[in-house]
């Protein structure tokens, strides 16, 4: 017989008509807090979110703090439910309303849970050892004698079967004045019974968790994960011998998870996605009053009291599904694991010295909670440059310095193979961890265990209160920070500014000694850094510490225009960066040169006046404080510095001004009137892949290559800023990880917590490359293969794409499986059938970044992935080139491959080195723009090899510009950011040149006379001054020997060098298609690189 209703009658008498002994009074036990009145509203304000990092109590603990304090809870029943065929103690089910602040829900409850809670209550009271009251609650009790009969929790006796018809909507209103009576006394109120009732737990009220949903205590059967191995064997035997546990079931907005009673912690969190779906009843799930939950991920089995419990679940489950986690369980563009989020704050970032300064600030302002995830992380990276304030913006002390201040850091690391790769992961994790227990690190895969050998977690993430994310390609590591000057020498020394003039003429008075070429080597040896005044950071040279302990003197000299100033330090400050070598001389004089402002040269005119004006300690302090306070200033004013609105000082489409480009640190010193030191790369930091790659990392301060003679290899990258509900996609990624790490590695421990994602309460998308192994998911997700698809097959008018590989073949190659060169090449096609202007410009490095000389035996890795880049690009009948000309018969004129080169001077001789491009970005029609972790290879947009994300940000401001000769509306976010690293490649960021206009990518006159031209032309003077590699003139590795034992133009007649460098422009070069053309760059046999599969390199 199905359930009748019964509704209960507002209107009716509250009077109680009864005698007393159809009731049972609940004694009010007094205590030093007042009761809590209805009509008060009190401080309603919701948990906040940190309470669910702190140290979780059992239920029934008496301390716990479930409801909001001095918060009423307003109850009435609304509806009965009749059920007397199937009930017939109890038939009536009472619908209550509740009310708590902000938070409102719906418990449904029989006579029989009324009376369980009532007895429990009387139990607990009679335990009490109530004190003897106060005078002052003797004054209170006498005032309130009148009411105290009303407002006592009164318990009607006579059970609902032996209720008449009529009376039914009376014992509604005895109940429901009984529980608000209840909830009126603090003891009884905070009981864990009542909480049981209420259907509450200590994440219920927490603020960023969403609304109150469906709660209360059930059974769980142990097993269900998605890990590695025969599913369907686990499963079987899970169900002959897997154990049944109480646990506490929640539903928040876009998660379940349930916490275990006796000590209060979270056990589990089921994220609602794509494969989120709930099963009911025996037949889906082999039990009476089962309840079957999944997702991607698992298969949680529950079992309830009754099969309407079971019923109510999966309602309110299905119903949550529908509502708050749409976002998460239907399908999504690109099949990503999270919908478009519209009217999105982001910025770009070019190179990382502002994307590292953007983070540390970030870092700085964390609340709640730090998300960091790296393929590579090194502690001691300094965030901040030049290092002015010692070690306060070097990574792990900023990390250390949030912990002790109460914010939760959560690190994930990618666990390398150790004999493939130096990173060394696990010091990474012990520095950290050592710094303060609020920092918890987890690395993985643990390759023996689930057979993970070949893939990497490569996504480059950092999410700060679940509100503000960064994602790009940069790790926190060494050899990432840069800017757009991409120094090749880094010595240390603060000099004067040389003259304005003509570049080579400034550079006439340097001493060029006809010394041999630099060639790389594999076998450099690790160089200590020589500690001195060039070696500390100004924080050494101007500390604002109390000094008694040691002295400085300095010692002016003229030298060739340049002033030099010698710091001879007795003792050297605690804030110096490296450690004084045991063997140096104190007594020794060490130079570093200082730059001075032009208002400030007629001051130091002589040596004299210069000793008395500058050898004040004092006065430099106050110099670097007030430039300091002066910078803050000017920072200010030029840009707001609030993440809520970074991006709102880049409005125009002309390239930000000088300043916002530099960092903070950099304009101290200008402030100062000095320019270069201290060391900009310290220790591990300064670095060139190709000559010596990474060891001994326990020693951050130790030079890894001799930079007296080995130019670095400057890093160009791109990194995103986005907040809002983008951030929480996120964070939500970031948390999927982290669990399914906490599972398979650390389940056990509870200092390692489960995370729990935020609600969302509020044009990008965020896309993954994630599976079974990454993420422990049973489908694998491509949504970034799929945006680059799209995106590629939809742009009407250029692509502009930085990467660190370019691995695409045509459709159906047997070993490389990505469709960007199909789709690139389908577009390209299509445009010259249409006669359209399209323009697809591809920057890539020129060289693959591994230890080793091309053409010995240390370079078979370079090599391998030279052959799949040129393969893919310009070699075999697959290769994109090669098919275009069968198409469209000059490819040059719709798709171009260049790298990047920087040339400077090291220790008076003149050095070049390839820039290596590390970007991961595409650019199209200046509208769309994608920026992530994931390279144009199979490893990364496949989705069951290595773990990546990625950001798709479409503007939705547009402002008018020019495309292909014609009026355009181009986006502020894309055309911003296409239109400086234009600049930046073709030498333009500093210089007042209206006569190149870069705002038409698509005309001739831009593509062709400006882009081409100029990387033609700084080709060819490298080629003639550096004869470097790789070059078109080297067709095998016998051309490349010969070629490289001639002597080049920067040691025979460096004058005339340097006359041809100076029409450099830029750092634009073309790709050499014909390096080693006639050679097969695949491993040899016997090589160990031949004996790993092909899917490695691809």
């Amino acid at each position: 017989m199905a359930a009748s209703r019964i509704p209960v009658d507002a209107q009716e008498s509250n009077t109680i008509t009864d005698g007393d002994s159809d009731y049972e009074d609940l004694p009010s036990p007094y205590t030093e807090g007042d009761d809590i009145d209805d009509a008060a509203g009190g401080n309603c304000n919701p948990h906040i979110f940190s309470q669910v990092h702190d140290t979780p109590m059992g239920f029934k603990d008496p301390s716990i703090s479930v409801l909001i304090p001095s918060c009423p809870v307003h109850v009435k029943i609304v509806d009965i439910e009749r059920s007397p065929t199937t009930h017939m103690l109890n038939p009536n089910l009472y619908v209550l309303q509740l009310k708590h602040g902000p938070y409102e829900w719906t418990v449904k409850k029989r006579y029989k849970h009324f009376q369980h809670l009532h007895q429990q209550l009387s139990l607990f009271k009679t335990g009490l050892a109530i004190p003897l009251p106060t005078k002052r609650h003797k004054a209170r009790r006498k005032s309130c004698r009148k009411n105290e009969r009303r407002r006592l929790p009164r318990f009607p006796k006579r059970p609902d079967a032996l209720l008449q018809n009529d009376k039914i909507s009376h014992r509604a209103q005895q109940l429901e004045e009984y529980l608000q009576n209840i909830l009126r006394i603090p003891l009884y109120r905070n009981h864990h019974e009542t909480m049981d009732f209420l259907e509450v737990c200590p994440l219920t009220f927490v603020s960023g968790l969403g609304s109150k949903r469906k709660e209360g205590l059930i059974q769980k059967r142990s097993g269900g994960h998605r890990t590695g191995g025969c599913f369907r064997i686990k499963r079987g035997f899970i169900d002959w011998c897997g154990r049944w546990r109480w646990r506490w079931l929640l539903v928040k907005d876009n998660f379940v998870a349930y916490v275990k009673p006796e000590d209060g912690r979270v056990r589990s969190v089921l994220l609602m996605d794509q494969g989120f779906k709930v099963e009911c009843g025996f037949v889906n799930t082999g039990i009476h009053h089962g309840l079957q939950i999944s997702n991607l991920s698992r298969h949680l089995l529950v079992r309830c009291w009754t099969r309407r419990k079971a019923r109510e679940w999966s309602e309110a489950l299905m119903d949550t599904a529908k509502t708050t986690a749409r976002d998460f369980t239907q399908p999504n563009r690109y099949e990503a694991f999270s919908p478009v989020r519209n009217s999105s704050e982001c910025r770009w970032f070019i190179d990382g010295a502002t994307y590292f300064e953007a983070i540390a600030d970030a870092l700085e302002r964390a609340k709640e909670e730090i998300f960091i995830a790296d393929w590579w992380l090194s502690p001691e990276l300094y965030m901040k440059r030049p290092v002015i304030q010692g070690e306060v913006w070097r990574l792990d002390h900023i990390l250390k310095r949030k912990a002790q201040q109460g914010v939760k850091v959560f690190v994930l690391l990618y666990k390398e193979v150790e004999l493939a790769l130096g990173i060394n992961s696990f010091y990474s994790k012990q520095q950290l961890v050592s710094m303060h227990p609020n920092i918890k690190v987890l690395r993985h895969p643990d390759h023996v265990q689930n057979g993970t050998l070949l893939w990497a977690h490569h996504e480059k993430i950092v999410c700060v209160d679940q509100t503000y994310a960064f994602v790009g390609g940069i790790d926190l590591c060494y050899g990432r920070w840069d800017d757009d000057q991409h120094k090749l020498a880094d010595l240390g020394g603060v000099g004067k500014k040389m003259s304005q003039g003509s570049l080579a003429g400034d550079l006439k008075a340097l001493n060029l000694p006809g010394s041999p070429k630099l060639r790389r080597s594999h076998s450099m040896s690790e160089v200590p850094s020589e500690l001195g005044v060039n070696s500390q950071s100004l924080s050494s040279l101007y500390s604002t510490e109390d000094t008694t302990k040691g002295s400085s003197k300095v010692v002016f000299s003229k030298i060739h225009n340049n002033i030099e100033i010698n710091v001879e330090s007795a003792t050297p400050s605690s804030s110096q960066i490296i450690t004084p070598s045991p063997n140096e001389d104190k007594e020794e004089v060490k130079t570093v040169e200082l730059e001075y402002p032009t208002s400030h040269l007629r001051a130091v005119d002589n040596d004299e006046c210069a000793r008395k004006k500058y050898t004040s300690r004092k006065l430099k302090t106050k110099m670097v404080m007030q430039a300091v306070v002066r910078l803050q200033g000017l920072k200010k004013q030029a840009h707001n510095k609030s993440l809520d609105s970074l991006n709102a000082n880049y409005d125009s489409l002309d390239l930000p001004d000088a300043d916002m480009r530099r960092t903070n640190s950099e304009m101290a010193l200008n402030e100062l009137g000095l320019q270069g030191s201290p060391k900009m790369w310290i220790g591990k930091d300064y670095i060139n892949f190709i000559i010596k790659d990474f060891e001994h990392l326990h020693k951050p301060y130790q030079d890894l290559i001799d930079r007296h003679t080995t130019a670095r290899m400057p890093w160009h990258d791109i990194g995103s800023f986005v907040q809002g509900a983008a951030a929480r996609d996120v964070a939500r990624h970031f948390i999927q990880r982290w669990n399914f790490t906490k599972f398979e590695k650390a389940k056990y421990y509870d200092r390692y917590p489960w995370l729990l994602p935020k609600s969302y309460e509020g044009c990008d998308n965020v896309l993954r490359s994630v599976s079974t192994w990454s993420a422990g998911m049973k489908t694998m997700e491509h949504s970034i293969h799929n945006a680059y698809l799209d995106v590629i097959r939809n742009a009407k008018h250029y692509i502009y794409i930085e990467n660190q590989f370019f691995i695409s073949q045509a459709a159906g190659h047997r070993d490389v499986f990505n469709g960007i060169g199909e789709a690139l090449f389908q577009r390209i096609v299509e445009a010259h059938k249409n006669k359209e202007s399209f323009r697809v410009y591809v920057v890539m490095p020129l060289l693959p970044a591994f230890e080793g000389e091309i053409g010995t035996g240390t370079g078979t890795a370079i090599q391998a992935i030279t052959h799949w880049n040129y393969a893919s690009m310009c070699r075999g009948a697959d290769s994109l080139y090669q098919r275009l000309i069968l198409e469209v018969g000059d490819p040059n004129a719709y798709i171009t491959f260049f790298g990047l080169r920087k040339y400077g001077f090291l220790n008076e001789k003149i050095v070049t080195e390839l820039i290596y491009v590390h970007s991961k970005l595409l650019i199209a029609d200046d509208r769309t723009v994608i920026i992530g972790s994931a390279n144009i290879n199979d490893r990364s947009l496949l989705g069951y090899r290595d773990s990546e994300m990625c950001m798709v940000y479409e503007d939705v401001d547009f402002e008018p510009t020019i495309m292909n000769g014609k009026p355009y509306q181009a986006g502020h976010f894309a055309c911003s950011l296409r239109r400086t690293l234009f600049r930046e490649h073709l030498g333009l960021l500093d210089k007042n040149s209206q006569s190149i206009d870069v705002r038409d990518p698509v005309s001739g006159s831009f593509y062709k006379d400006v882009w081409i031209k100029t990387a033609a032309l700084n080709t060819s003077i490298y080629e003639k001054v550096f004869r470097c590699i790789p070059s078109d003139e080297v067709h095998d590795f016998c051309e490349l020997k010969d070629y490289l034992s001639k002597p080049s133009m920067s040691t025979t007649d460096p004058e005339s060098a340097i006359k041809l460098l100076s029409g450099i422009k830029g750092h634009l070069v073309l790709m050499p298609f014909f390096f080693l053309c006639n050679e097969n760059l695949t491993p040899s046999a016997g090589t160990k690189e031949s004996l790993m599969p092909v899917c490695l390199w691809t």
